[in-house]
């Protein structure tokens, strides 16, 4: 059995002294704590889980709103399940951030 949920919430923010406060918006604006959250190079990365499909998702909608939000590096409903149907959201892991 594995330890990590079968359907997870995964967003980056790039982490800085501007970001510490778009951490904060997020997690007021979903009311729980992450299950997984770590800061690697100055990139904030967390994690929610949830039992099923349809929580997961409505959770990453309410997430998406943060999208725009250009220390905002990645947002992804992934299902573990059926990793067609995960939903990437913003994915610019790969994009310089300095240009």
């Amino acid at each position: 059995m594995s330890i990590f949920p079968d359907y997870d919430v995964i967003i980056w923010i790039y982490y800085n002294k501007f970001s510490e406060t778009l951490e904060k918006e997020i997690l007021s604006s979903v009311g729980i704590d992450p299950y997984e959250r770590f800061d690697n190079d100055g990139v904030l990365d967390m994690h929610w889980g949830f039992e099923t499909w349809d929580d997961a998702v409505s959770f990453s909608e309410k997430l998406d709103t943060f999208s725009n939000n250009p220390n905002v590096i990645y947002l992804k409903a992934s299902n573990i399940k059926d990793s067609d149907a995960s939903i990437v959201y913003k994915d610019e892991r790969y994009k310089n951030h300095n240009s």
